[in-house]
């Protein structure tokens, strides 16, 4: 795995779409670190701005944000990037 930072825009093609994977994965990782050392700070939103921690409320809220979006592959379908700003939704969509 390389560093890759969290952003869905730097997202166009397969590739890319796997390091933004893997970089949601650590990120996720160290928040989970963070919230179980720290359970006071997170109480009220969590690490990293994860505001999701359910894989439940984690889709329920990239379905949502999906839904928002108006102009996700209206002709082609979606792309590598709209892929990726689902799961970043899943992560900061409330």
């Amino acid at each position: 795995m390389t560093d890759t930072p969290l952003n869905p825009d730097a997202v166009h093609d397969r590739e890319s779409f796997i390091r933004f994977v893997e970089a949601l994965i650590r990120d996720r990782e160290q928040a989970e670190n963070l919230e179980r050392d720290h359970p006071e700070m997170y109480r009220w939103g969590g690490a990293n701005e994860w505001q999701n921690g359910s894989i439940s409320s984690f889709l329920d809220c990239a379905l949502a944000g999906a839904e928002a979006q108006d102009d996700w592959g209206v002709a082609q379908g979606p792309s590598w990037r709209d892929l990726a700003v689902f799961l970043f939704l899943g992560k900061i969509y409330e």
